[in-house]
């Protein structure tokens, strides 16, 4: 047993199907529509904020990797220098000379170049050579170098930039380092150490615009954070995914949630420091009056929305309401009870609706009494039938009366005339079906031709070929008879001669055919081609009516066709004063 399912969309009311299809061809697109497109500028907006900030940050990054090669460049004014190379070397012959040489010309450089480039915060040489005089703070002795002691394995012609911490300090301590070499360059003789100032990279930090929600970090080659200033709280773990995330190939800026917050993650890289600097910031408090417009443009979108679905609803009203009332009005229709809608009509579909209505009900009240009056005069017709059942009975008798006086005064042809004419009446009046076998409809035909054998004498000459059993084949009742009609009274009887009909009965795998040949005087050519045109169908049959005769060949065709199917049909051939041929194609194994 098929169950029904619990919701059918179909058996809803009009009202309902409605407001779903407000709902789901409206109110959820429109709403769908209207948040794609939010997030769609919102987006937008993000991706030209990061862009915009990446362009701000590397032109600061740029302006310091100027500030680096300013700061680098002071180890060219050491390194070419001759009394300083001659200072470190100690080639100096007495302490005046080594003293009078480093007030002279070492101290001021160091001036020099302090004041020159505000970035330097001091600058500290310390010596190879044990035997020269120590000038502070510009000079020390190598012992005294205790940042790290990698750079005093520093090769030749080689800088390098470290970077120190101290503690929680946010700070960063920048120092350059370079070793200095002999005049050939075949000895280190120094190592130059430049601190930079904490205020060296606070123009990024001031590009940035860090706020109280943003997070700060600052990362040397090992990717080991050195300084860090932390605003957002994050726990360990989040912090240092979101720091793998940003040390992607080509990782410049993305978003990302962390506990339910957007933050943005800008990377940028100095090649000359080689220092990291990640910074993260909260983006819900950069965007705070995008949320703001975007409640804004929810309720103002909401607003519209519901006045919309006010006025629908109005129009919806106004069309369902009276569509419900035509439909109750409906149901007040039985078999004996059609009463017209007299309700308002109006000349919109409804109204068109309600008028069509009317007229149907006005229609089936018409066919109903005109069915109660059909039947009262199939009533009446079938009295009328069983009255005129005595009439074939009578015509019987009186010509089988005919027949014995005939034979009584020994006129055998009258005799014969009377038997076969009745036989045909027998044949044409009793039948109670439509159709009949090959072997009764030639039976027929052959009592049909006695007669008019009789009536033409000599002038007739017919012959028979019936070489297969026509016993069981089914045709419609008289098929042959008009056939035969045509062929004797229009051809035969119009000529003077002898004239011959032959009917010849033959059959293949899938038709039964059957052909009338008469040698009457034929059929002009232009009639011919109306007759075949219309058995084809290629011409309409009003042109033959038109013309005058021929209906009863039509006819006996559409019998065929209906009886047969439509590959079966009439064909006919004629020649002006030689003949006709007619032939019958009966279809096997048909179904009427």
């Amino acid at each position: 047993m098929k169950l029904k399912p619990a919701f059918s969309y179909q058996n809803l009311s009009i009202v309902k199907k409605m407001a779903i299809g407000y709902i789901f061809i409206i109110f959820l697109p429109i709403i769908s529509f209207g948040l794609f497109l939010y997030n769609q500028n919102y987006n937008s907006f993000l991706e030209e904020y990061a862009q915009g900030r990446q362009k701000i940050v590397n032109q600061v990054l740029n302006n310091v990797n100027v500030s680096t090669v300013q700061i680098e460049s002071a180890y060219q004014l050491f390194q070419n220098n001759s009394n300083t190379i001659a200072y470190l070397s100690g080639n100096y012959r007495s302490d005046f000379d080594q003293v009078s040489n480093f007030l002279t010309y070492i101290r001021p450089l160091f001036s020099y170049i302090l004041s020159s480039n505000r970035m330097i915060d001091g600058m500290t040489i310390y010596m190879e050579q044990q035997n020269g005089m120590l000038f502070r703070p510009e000079m020390a002795k190598m012992d005294e170098f205790k940042l790290d002691e990698s750079m005093k394995r520093l090769p030749l012609g080689v800088g390098k930039w470290l970077t120190f911490t101290n503690g929680t300090d946010p700070d960063i301590n920048l120092h350059y380092f370079h070793k200095i070499g002999n005049r050939n360059f075949e000895q280190d003789i120094g190592l130059l150490d430049i601190k930079v100032s904490s205020n060296f990279i606070k123009p990024l930090l001031e590009s940035l615009n860090l706020n109280n929600r943003s997070n700060f970090y600052v990362l040397d080659q090992d990717n080991q954070v050195i300084s860090h200033i932390q605003k957002i709280p994050l726990s360990k773990e989040s912090e240092n995914s979101l720091l793998a995330q940003a040390f992607q190939p080509h990782a410049k800026y993305a978003y990302h949630s962390v506990n339910g917050k957007k933050l943005l993650i800008e990377s940028f890289y100095s090649d000359s420091l080689k220092l990291q600097f990640v910074m993260m910031e909260q983006v819900d408090n950069v965007f705070i009056g995008i949320k703001k417009n975007k409640y804004i443009l929810v309720f103002i979108v909401s607003l519209l929305l519901l006045l919309l679905s006010g006025i629908y609803y109005l129009i919806a009203s106004s069309i369902t309401k009276r569509i419900l009332k035509l439909s109750k009005h409906m149901r007040q229709v039985d078999e004996n009870h059609f009463p017209l809608y007299r309700g308002e009509i109006n000349k919109d579909e409804v109204g068109h609706l309600t008028t069509s209505y009317n007229a149907m009900i006005r229609r089936m009240d018409e066919l109903v009494n005109t069915v109660h009056r059909s039947e009262m005069l199939r009533k009446e017709s079938a009295y009328l039938m069983m009255q005129a059942q005595i009439k074939p009975h009578f015509l019987y008798n009186t010509l089988e009366s005919i027949r014995m006086i005939a034979e009584a005064n020994d006129d055998p042809e009258a005799a014969e005339m009377s038997y076969t004419l009745g036989k045909l009446f027998r044949y044409s009046l009793s039948g109670t079906k439509n159709e009949t076998s090959l072997r009764e409809e030639v039976e027929n035909v052959r009592d049909y031709i006695k007669i008019q054998q009789i009536r033409l004498a000599d002038r007739l000459k017919v012959t028979y070929e019936i070489g297969v059993a026509i016993e069981h084949f089914q045709c419609p009742h008289y098929m042959l008879q008009p056939i035969i009609e045509n062929s004797i009274v229009h051809g035969i009887a119009n000529v003077r001669k002898q004239g011959s009909l032959s009917i010849r009965i033959w059959e293949d795998t899938a038709f039964m055919y059957i052909s009338v040949v008469d040698t009457g005087i034929g059929i002009e050519v232009e009639r011919l081609v109306l007759l075949q045109g219309v058995l084809n169908g290629t011409m309409d049959v009003h042109r033959l009516q038109k013309s005058g005769g021929g209906l009863g060949i039509m006819n006996v065709n559409e019998r065929i066709k209906m009886f047969f199917g439509e590959r079966s049909g009439i064909q006919l051939e004629s020649k002006l004063h030689e003949g006709t041929t007619c032939i019958l194609k009966l279809a096997k194994g048909a179904t009427p």
